[in-house]
């Protein structure tokens, strides 16, 4: 497995492994500042979003209609598309692609103002989505490539503290932004967020693919496109961590009535979705964080009882979202569910990314994202239909009814593994 790291010399314990790695390996130093910025302006889009959305239809399926839209085409690119480019193509390439159509179709919200615009609204969330499926799977499958093993792990933990942190800090500022100077700012710092990401990959010099067209090698047509699955399949322990999320992340439904339950339930508008979507961040910042400073590629068996861990606390979180009837509350559980879903998240993916071979790795990480968004956004249509039906707190806990016995299918199916 070749490396850019040219260092040899282990990394430091803690929070300074994180520092020393990113000194001594420029790749991955680069692909992380534009991860910053490209997570900073996804999540000032966000937040103007979904207030734009709940104020045109006045409605919580308008709102969760909104996430599964941000989801479901990005399943799709995934599971026929995405993990292919991955494989056959220059991964650096792919990335820059993606940033550059995503740059030009986040300013379609500029020109939606009225009900009937609302569409395009969808229209631009749905072309975003299927977008940045052809982007998760290229970064995924070239980091192996990029870094040593020994890095792996805290890249992992690393990626998921700043996907966290950026919403902190992207919730924070989009709903002042949005406050201040209205959604239209917001959208366009998004636009300009892929262009300098696309500028900071630009700048990444290592090996994205190991063997470049490597896809071809196994046939052509379906078997190409199956091969990824039958990967999965024939490996129980990648398999066990793959579909750990289709069975336990239906609570995340609860993410598309963060809106509903600001506006109409705290009464406190879109800051008050920004307060929850920053709840959210600093939870899953925290486990990566530490975690991933302690536990290495190799001790497998802690990553695993992290991610049963996880599961509980997760689970916890929400069901305290989902009886909440203020601000506050809906913060400690967004923290809570948040800071255990970090964790199955982060070590699952790092299980499934060091298992796989770099010549399937892309189509491998592309279906296990398409399960991840497939139950996203089932979830977040099942929630916004039973919450328009009830009332959004019925909406959410049945979301954690749902992941309860997921959870509990899977732990006995995949007890030992």
């Amino acid at each position: 497995m070749s490396v850019a790291s040219s260092a040899s010399a282990p990394l430091p314990k803690g929070l300074n492994g994180y520092r020393v790695m990113l000194a001594r390996n420029p790749n991955v130093r680069t692909l992380w500042f534009g991860q910053v910025v490209s997570y900073l302006g996804d999540w000032f889009n966000t937040v103007a979003v979904l207030g734009l959305i709940v104020e045109l239809t006045h409605s919580a399926s308008g709102a969760s209609l909104s996430i599964a839209t941000g989801i479901l085409p990005s399943a799709f690119a995934g599971l026929f598309l995405a993990g292919i480019a991955a494989d056959r193509f220059n991964r650096k390439h792919v990335m820059i692609a993606a940033d550059l159509i995503r740059a030009a179709v986040a300013l379609t919200y500029l020109i939606v103002d009225t009900p009937e615009k609302v569409w395009l609204a969808y229209v631009a969330t749905a072309t975003l989505s299927f977008t940045s499926a052809f982007f998760a799977p290229a970064s995924s499958a070239a980091m192996p490539n990029l870094a040593t093993r020994e890095e792996l792990p805290l890249i992992g933990a690393l990626g998921q503290t700043t996907f966290a942190t950026t919403i902190v800090v992207g919730a924070m500022l989009g709903g002042a932004v949005a406050h201040l100077w209205g959604r239209e700012v917001c959208f366009m710092l998004n636009s300009a967020s892929f262009l300098l990401s696309a500028f900071f990959i630009s700048r990444a010099y290592g090996k994205f693919n190991a063997v470049p067209g490597a896809a071809a090698s196994g046939g052509m047509g379906w078997r190409i496109l199956t091969e990824g699955a039958r990967y999965i399949r024939s490996n129980e322990v990648t398999r066990a961590y793959v579909f750990v999320k289709l069975a336990w992340a239906w609570i995340f439904g609860g993410v598309g009535l963060y809106s509903i339950f600001a506006i109409q339930i705290y009464d406190v508008g879109d800051v008050g979705t920004s307060w929850l979507y920053a709840a959210r961040g600093v939870g899953a910042f925290i486990t990566p964080l530490l975690f991933g400073s302690i536990f290495s590629l190799h001790e497998h068996t802690r990553l695993k009882w992290a991610i049963r861990a996880g599961i509980l606390i997760s689970i916890t979180g929400y069901a305290i979202f989902g009886l909440s009837t203020n601000a506050w509350q809906g913060m400690l559980g967004t923290f809570i569910g948040h800071a255990g879903g970090a964790l199955v998240w982060t070590f699952s993916n790092v299980i499934v990314q060091s298992s796989a071979p770099d010549y399937v790795r892309g189509r491998v990480m592309a279906l296990d994202s398409v399960i991840m968004s497939s139950v996203l956004a089932v979830s977040a249509l099942l929630a916004g239909a039973i919450a328009s039906a009830t009332n959004p707190h019925i909406g959410v806990l049945a979301m954690v009814a749902l992941a309860i016995v997921g959870a509990g299918i899977w732990l006995v199916k995949f007890r030992g593994k």
